[in-house]
């Protein structure tokens, strides 16, 4: 595989990682790079200076600036791959992103991932004054997502009712996929896509960073330490 080749299998990476890890799945952005390649579309996005980079600011909302096409162009080993003024803007891109939009890592003692108490809408966003500012979450939305999954961490596929028994049954957390913290105001929740059944192990350690690891990432971490 050539690095031309490698670069637009990277891209194509991106739509899933991108979609896993923020809720924001650019189909706009797939269906260009399966026709026409990821180089192609880095090119013209870096070519359009003020009306190509809605990808990037959304990016930038929900705290992953990270998994941005830019990003991706300023790797050394696709660096040759554009022209010097493509680079530059690829880089000035990146340097107007602010320091609060780069993902952090999260103190121990700071992490608060337990679930909270939940509203009667499909909305989130409101927020909650707990112990810190947490936002509203859902039972309805819970029972869905459920429904869907199952009671099994998507993590680490630990099941409390057959670990515990009796007391174990029915329990376990809810995750947020979509980073919260890019959202503003209230937005109509959708259970299946936003939300993931996890155990409050693997909860506590997705949210060591903010935004927070998606769980692909976790169970990459969880496998090479079981390694």
């Amino acid at each position: 595989m050539n690095i031309e080749e490698k670069f637009n299998q990277e891209m194509l990476n991106l739509y899933q990682v991108v979609g896993k890890a923020t809720g924001y799945w650019a189909n706009y952005y797939l269906r260009f790079v399966r026709q026409h390649g990821g180089l192609a579309y880095a090119k013209k996005a870096l070519g359009k200076k003020d009306d190509a980079q809605d990808g990037f600011k959304k990016l930038i909302e929900v705290g992953r600036p990270d998994l941005s096409v830019e990003a991706t162009v300023l790797k050394d080993e696709y660096r040759s791959l554009f022209t010097a003024d493509e680079i530059k803007e690829a880089q000035r891109r990146i340097d107007t992103v602010p320091n609060y939009a780069w993902r952090k890592p999260i103190k121990p003692n700071m992490n608060f991932s337990g679930e909270i108490e939940e509203d009667e809408l499909f909305t989130e966003g409101s927020i909650k004054r707990v112990t810190v500012n947490l936002y509203e979450r859902n039972p309805a939305a819970r029972k869905k997502c459920i429904d869907k999954y199952g009671y099994n961490c998507k993590v680490c596929g630990m099941s409390f009712e057959k670990t515990y028994g009796k007391i174990g049954q029915g329990f376990i957390h809810i995750h947020h996929i979509k980073p919260l913290a890019g959202i503003a105001g209230e937005y109509e929740l959708n259970p299946i896509k936003d939300l993931v059944p996890v155990c409050p192990n693997c909860h506590a350690m997705l949210h060591t960073f903010e935004p927070p690891l998606s769980v692909e990432e976790l169970k990459k971490i969880l496998d090479k330490n079981k390694g």
